[in-house]
């Protein structure tokens, strides 16, 4: 039984295999030793080569025309990750996606695992499995991404990272660059693994098991084999973690009195408490004039007030640091993660063909909590709550009556119901069929037929219903008024029987389908001969189909929650057709011991589009001499609109954005004053007018933009690889990088329409940035934003400059290889329709954007015994580095330092046990207040976590 090795193919010396179906052979990889039975101890063969992403030329990674990145069964192992997107995001070369940390407060991230390579955004990122293309998942705006946390860790051969634009091989989406997953196959024998984890202040702990059986039939013609694998992670909340962001944070500094004063604006806060939300007690609020703040007050037993916080000791309406508020048991770090994998194939081999097929299913499962229901405070006076027959009690009546004028500020949460919650299952079942063989000794052919499908079911409970409770009288409404069945409520001092909360409040459930069908066809070959070596060549032509049918809940059409969504139903076909050549210029010459030119061209044509787009590729491969190769490719790479932004059904939700016309914003704009004068136009005239969004967030309506084209990016990449003869066993690579991104698709948000509507034109709200806003136009609440509309448009250009380096070295029983990134920009431009200018922002060096960022790994083998230790670096920045100094007290973590420690042990030829330790020093993101919500990549929350496992072997 050979459970973790690939057996090789031997690569054909005429093959040029660049195609979407059959671009990746199954071959074994040189970056770390490969595991037997057990885990082997032996140094890896230096000199293996592998056939690499992006090109069918037999060779080691530090060989490839285009930078790419080989990480192997080993190296996952080594980081004891079982998700996998938690190895890779540790990758210098790849910026924040979706993860287990960001999916809370949305409608159905939860569980999503993406990948964001050079930060240009996961839907710029293409995935594959064994060279094609995954069936995608949506997320909860229907935008359809590669979820490679239903990949299971212990089936993955290696990973092979492309970075820079690939279109011309790949087709759209290969913008950033490729990620191609090659899974384990030839397996002979059964072999079962197992594998928990814990962390060391609770929470986050984990629970995997692969089993994994093969055989070879009809005299080794034919294999099958079958994987089933189960993942378990729970939840890592924020009661897990003190200083979570529910308790760090940065408020505004009391003593500051001004600017330039020397004194911070914001300082931070470790004991922060929550006053307002996710309470678990009744509470209202009284004016405070002496601190421009409200007390705090809360009700006993008896139904007598109580402060529970001072007015001197509350941040921003709604956060004390005097831990008068309520601690946060409500909301997840990390969510919880379960997935069920099934995987089987069959390989045979006929006398004219090879036939291989396979059939994955897997189902994933998710659960999202945040605070209970509410409705947003608002000011209301003693004598309105009597006049609609609250029940009050009488001290608390009292209280308010004579305090303020009989005024208070009130915010109900009906802790009695719990937290809302989203429950997200996701299914998806793969089929493939590949069939390949020979024309001749020179030329090959290979067809590929996929059919897939996913399905995402996202239920959502505990939602408050607007037609059934009136949240400006605090009194129920709609069927149970209509027909005397009401259960009785009192208003808002009463608090709600489980009767009032079974009618007001309701889970809905909600569908999305994704089908997905391919056929691909592929030939290639040798044309000729040179005095420098063989013309090589490759062609092939894919046709695909794609649809999205989302359907959500009636409830959720309705309107009557919080938010609406409407239905969506989508589908287009693509046909690609490619070419691809190998030009061997100079063969053993004179400073040029080979130098070989590669060309690709791809014309694509979407149903969806009005035209066809081309993407094309040149590359360079010149190796002067056994020692030093230069090589560089230059490219041009598109990226087709999804569907869910071309026809994404309206959808209502809330937003955090600014009004222009608020006083504190009014100000701004052109330096010629037609800010205010156009917000007079809308009506709103009065000095030190406050806007109804000030506080709260305002309503917003996007739906899909069916004019939107592709995107269009130019890569360059130019680097050298170096493996010196009078140090035996080290190689090391240097790759410069630069994409340029133009017509890049972006949301013109909320704020900047509303901005644009009044400073566009002098003297004029007529434009067609105004027709996506609505505002009350008269009464007393005149110019109050009733909704804004954002819109997606091909209206931003993005770019991407950095180095990357590579070292790998071996001596002895040691091994030691190292990835860096250096980045000198990302950055955004984007178009400022007041002035005409083009406005440009390099954000690079801020927290999360690092200029520099890197991953150690070393090994140590002796006999039985093996050990590791990986380090990764990220550099620390400011939170904005476009802020004043005297805006914040701190606001930048320090750099993000973490070790992983890992050993194993052979206790027989077929039993391998293994222990770790992640984050052996326990940096942890709660240190500070930028960090403290645990989703920036290098500073976690989950701190210093433990792991063993098994491998054995039948």
């Amino acid at each position: 039984m050979n459970f973790n090795m690939l057996e090789t193919p031997k690569a054909r010396r005429s093959l040029l295999a660049v195609t979407i179906g059959a671009a990746f052979a199954t071959t074994t990889l040189g970056s770390f030793a490969q595991e037997a039975q057990v885990e082997s101890n032996t140094p890896n063969d230096l000199e293996e080569r592998i056939q690499v992403t992006g090109s069918r030329i037999t060779r080691t990674t530090f060989d490839a025309p285009t930078p790419t990145v080989v990480v192997s069964a080993a190296d996952i192992k080594i980081s004891g990750a079982v998700n996998i997107n938690d190895l890779l995001t540790t990758m210098p070369q790849f910026g924040e996606g979706l993860d287990s940390t960001t999916g809370n407060y949305s409608f159905g991230n939860a569980g999503l695992n993406t990948l964001n390579l050079r930060s240009l955004g996961t839907n710029r990122t293409l995935v594959l499995v064994n060279g094609k293309r995954m069936v995608p998942i949506s997320d909860d705006a229907q935008n359809l991404y590669s979820d490679v946390g239903m990949i299971p860790s212990e089936l993955v051969e290696r990973i092979e990272i492309l970075t820079g634009g690939a279109s011309a091989v790949y087709g759209s989406d290969a913008v950033a660059g490729v990620v191609n997953f090659v899974l384990k196959k030839d397996y002979q024998g059964t072999s079962v693994r197992g594998q928990v984890g814990a962390s060391e202040d609770g929470g986050g702990s984990s629970r995997n098991i692969t089993i994994t059986h093969g055989l070879n039939f009809d005299d080794d013609r034919g294999n099958f084999s079958f994987s089933v694998d189960f993942l378990n992670e729970s939840a890592l909340t924020q009661r897990d973690r003190r200083f979570s962001n529910a308790s760090m944070r940065s408020v505004g500094n009391p003593r500051n009195t001004g600017p330039n004063d020397g004194i911070p604006d914001n300082i931070a806060t470790r004991d922060a408490t929550s006053v307002r939300w996710g309470g678990d007690a009744p509470t209202y609020s009284i004016w405070n004039n002496e601190y421009n703040e409200r007390d705090w007050f809360g009700i006993d037993e008896n139904g007598n007030p109580f402060k529970r916080t001072n007015a001197s000791n509350t941040y921003a309406g709604w956060l004390s640091e005097d831990r008068g508020g309520f601690e946060n048991k409500w909301g997840n770090i990390e969510d919880p993660f379960e997935r069920l994998m099934a995987y089987a194939q069959v390989a045979y081999s006929f006398d004219k063909f090879d036939l291989v097929a396979d059939v994955n299913y897997v189902k994933a499962e998710s659960r999202q909590e945040i605070d209970p229901p509410f409705v947003y405070g608002d000011w209301w006076n003693i004598s309105d709550m009597e006049a609609l027959g609250w029940d009050i009690p009488t001290a608390v009546a009292e209280h308010i009556r004579t305090a303020d004028a009989g005024w208070t500020d009130l915010h109900l949460t009906m802790y009695e119901a719990g937290p809302r919650w989203h429950e997200t299952e996701r299914e998806s079942l793969v089929a493939n069929l590949t069939l390949s063989g020979h024309v001749n000794d020179n030329w090959t052919w290979d067809a590929n037929f996929t059919s897939g499908r996913s399905d995402s079911n996202l239920l959502i409970g505990n939602e408050l219903r607007n037609d059934r409770f009136n949240d400006s009288t605090f009194s129920l409404v709609g069927p149970c008024v209509d027909n005397g069945s009401c259960p009785e409520y009192k208003g808002y001092f009463d608090r709600p029987s489980q009767a009032v909360l079974d009618y007001v409040l309701d889970e809905h459930f909600n569908t999305t389908e994704v089908v997905n069908h391919a056929f691909s066809a592929n030939v290639a070959g040798d044309l000729y001969d040179l005095p420098a070596g063989v013309v090589q060549m490759s062609a092939g032509y894919e046709v695909r189909y794609e649809s999205l049918d989302y359907k959500p809940s009636e409830l959720w059409q309705s309107g009557n929650i919080s938010s609406s969504q409407q239905p969506m139903d989508g589908s287009r076909t693509i046909h690609e057709a490619y070419a691809e050549t190998l030009i061997p210029v100079f063969a053993d010459q004179a400073f040029a011991k080979s130098l070989d030119l590669e060309f690709a061209i791809r014309k694509a044509e979407y149903s969806t589009e009005a035209s066809s787009f081309t993407s094309a590729k040149a590359g360079i491969n010149w190796s002067i001499n056994d020692e030093l190769r230069f090589r560089s490719t230059y490219s041009s790479a598109v990226r087709a609109p999804q569907l869910g932004e071309l026809f994404g059904g309206e959808s209502v939700g809330f937003q955090s954005y600014n009004d222009p016309c608020d006083r504190d914003n009014i100000s701004g704009g052109p330096a010629d004053g037609r800010r205010k004068d156009n917000c007079a136009l809308l009506g709103i005239v009065e000095d030190g007018w406050e806007s109804n969004i000030r506080t709260i967030t305002g309503k917003t309506i996007t739906a899909g933009n069916p004019d939107l084209k592709e995107e269009n990016a130019k890569t360059l990449t130019a680097g050298l690889i170096y493996q010196p003869s009078y140090v035996e066993g080290l190689r090391f690579s240097l790759d410069y990088f630069d994409i340029k991104l133009e017509d890049m698709i972006s949301q013109f948000g909320a704020g900047a329409m509303l901005s644009n509507c009044v400073d566009l034109t002098p003297g004029s709200v007529d434009n067609a940035f105004c027709d996506q806003t609505s505002r009350v136009t008269s009464g007393e609440n005149i110019g109050d934003v009733n909704f804004v509309k954002p819109a997606d448009l091909n209206a931003d250009q993005g770019r991407r400059r950095g180095l990357d380096i590579e070292a790998d070295y071996s001596i002895n029983n040691f091994r030691f290889k190292a990835v860096a990134t250096r980045q000198y920009e990302d950055s955004l431009t984007q178009r400022d329709y007041a002035s005409g200018d083009n406005v440009y922002e390099n954000e690079i060096g801020e927290l999360a954007i690092p200029k520099w960022a890197g991953k150690l790994i070393s090994t140590y083998s002796e006999g039985e015994f093996s050990a590791s230790w990986t380090y990764n670096f990220r550099q620390g920045g400011r939170w904005n580095d476009d802020a004043s100094a005297e805006l914040y007290e701190t606001d930048h973590p320090g750099n993000s330092n973490v070790h992983h420690l890992r050993a194993s042990y052979n206790l027989t030829d077929k039993a391998n046990v293994y222990v770790g330790i992640n984050n052996l020093t326990d940096e942890n993101g709660g240190d500070h207040w930028t960090t403290s919500r645990g989703s920036i990549l290098g500073w976690a929350s989950i701190g210093r976590n433990y792991y063993a496992g098994i491998i054995y072997d039948f």
